[in-house]
Parts: C-alpha cells; sequence; structure tokens
C-alpha cells in the first residue's frame, strides 16, 4: 500500500552526514519496493499461521527472526520509542508461544542425530582440526589481504582545502564554480580510495577525481593513482592531526594545498 517507507522529497538533498537513523533506515528499505513487499508479505503471512495450532509453530519460526531483526534496527538506529516498545513486546509474545513447544525443538534440533555416511581420519584430534580449519583459513586469508593492502591511517578523514596554489598561482576561493580541478575537499578513506572534489557544500563523483592511495608515513611521501590515469606524487609537511601541506606534481600542474580535517 506504500504507507511504510517512504521517505520526504526535502530529506532526499540533505547531507547524508545529517541524516538521523530513522531517515536512513526508511530511505534504505524504501529504496527496493519489491523488499518492502517480501518484508510485509513475511509479517502477514507469519501471523496468519499463528491463528490455528496446527501451524503455530510454523508461524513463529518465520515471524520471530524478522521481528528480532526490527527490534534491533528500532534499537540501534533510534527509531521512536513507540515502535521500540511494540516491537519488543511482539517479540516477547512470540518467544513465550516458542517456549510452549520446547520439547519439540529440543528433539529435533538437539536429541535428533542425523545419521550421514561415517568419515574416518583415525584419531579425533583430527577431526577436530579439520572443523576448525575452515575458520583459520577465513581470518589468515582477511590478514593476508589486509597486509597486501598496507594504508596510513593518519591520512583518513575529511580534509578542507584551505589554500589552493596551482603552478604558483594563488586559486581564488570561488574558482570551483569554472574549475573542477579547483578542489575544496580531500578525501581520504582508507582501503576505499580517494577523493578529490570541487564543490565545498556537496559531493558529486562526476565532478571529483577518484583513485586509490599510497602513504608512506616514515618518509611523508604520497602517491595517488587516480582512475582518469592521472598520479599525483606529493609530500606531505607540517602535518599534525588537524593540518598538513601537500606539495606535488599532477600531470604538468604543481600544487602547494594547505589541508584543515573537518570533524564530523
Amino acid at each position: 500500500m506504500k504507507t511504510q517507507f517512504q521517505t520526504p522529497d526535502f530529506l532526499l538533498d540533505a547531507p547524508i552526514s545529517s541524516v538521523d537513523g530513522m531517515s536512513l533506515t526508511w530511505y534504505y528499505f524504501g529504496y527496493s519496493y519489491p523488499l518492502a513487499v517480501i518484508i510485509g508479505l513475511f509479517q502477514i503471512g507469519g501471523s496468519i499461521l499463528l491463528l490455528y495450532r496446527r501451524t503455530t509453530l510454523l508461524g513463529v519460526m518465520i515471524l520471530l527472526p524478522v521481528m528480532v531483526n526490527i527490534v534491533l534496527i528500532n534499537g540501534f538506529y533510534t527509531i521512536s520509542v513507540g515502535a521500540f516498545f511494540n516491537s519488543v513486546i511482539y517479540s516477547l509474545a512470540l518467544i513465550f508461544l516458542l517456549l510452549l513447544h520446547i520439547e519439540k525443538l529440543k528433539m529435533v534440533f538437539w536429541d535428533l542425530v542425523d545419521h550421514l555416511p561415517a568419515v574416518s581420519f583415525g584419531r579425533s584430534w583430527i577431526r577436530h582440526s579439520l572443523r576448525v580449519l575452515p575458520i583459520a583459513v577465513a581470518f589468515i586469508s582477511l590478514k593476508i589481504l589486509i597486509s597486501n593492502r598496507p594504508y596510513d591511517q593518519t591520512l583518513k578523514g575529511t580534509w578542507k582545502v584551505e589554500k589552493l596554489i596551482r603552478n604558483g598561482q594563488v586559486q581564488p576561493n570561488t574558482a570551483w564554480l569554472t574549475d573542477m580541478r579547483a578542489w575544496s575537499r580531500v578525501y581520504f578513506a582508507g582501503y576505499e580510495g580517494c577523493a578529490f572534489s570541487p564543490n565545498p557544500y556537496r559531493f558529486e563523483p562526476s565532478e571529483s577525481l577518484l583513485g586509490s592511495y599510497e602513504f608512506d608515513s616514515l618518509q611523508s611521501k604520497l602517491q595517488v593513482a587516480f582512475y582518469s590515469n592521472d598520479t599525483l606524487r606529493a609530500t606531505i609537511s607540517n602535518r599534525t592531526s588537524e593540518t598538513m601541506r601537500l606539495q606535488g606534481v599532477l600531470d604538468r600542474d604543481t600544487l602547494d594545498m594547505q589541508l584543515t580535517r573537518v570533524r564530523r
């Protein structure tokens, strides 16, 4: 019926950092109408199953995961107090109905032993080791991935360009209106790469230079590989937690930028 997950048009033009958890949740779930319909059908279908004794347990099994997820969203995304209270009450009611079938559940999930084909590896410690192996492989793979993509986290964040000097010429504060390389914001996002944006009020990918970067904190050397095939090689100096100076060469331009961290 489209009575849920409808975002007011004025919020669509708001910076994402200024939007509260309620609005973010509503926009996220409302982005896909089929998803909203599926969630609604699960709740309606599960509720109908609760009306019949034969299907009560099935209804609880369908509804409880949905309701627990709603409770967590309501709590951690600061949805209204009334919605949170209702979701907790519904979840407790479902847990009560679930406990009425505790003996059946214990028999199915604990007492029942599947008679799968036996696989013998000799000693029991080998079988236990094989159970742990997938977990170890997952963590080791993640560690290798991180080691092969080293990024110094000291640059990570949003930086305001207080002063931009290109080829010895100081760029006016309004230069970004006509020149997309008169940057007003520099974003270093770690594994997500970086962006040099001209607009001081919003980020528009089509106007910005996007790429990946590597920073050697020992030598204060920065290299940015932009997706436009340009490469910036720069030196970072006067670096503190709040300010730094970036000097380098991009294409045929020499750059000198004074940056100040933007706290969010």
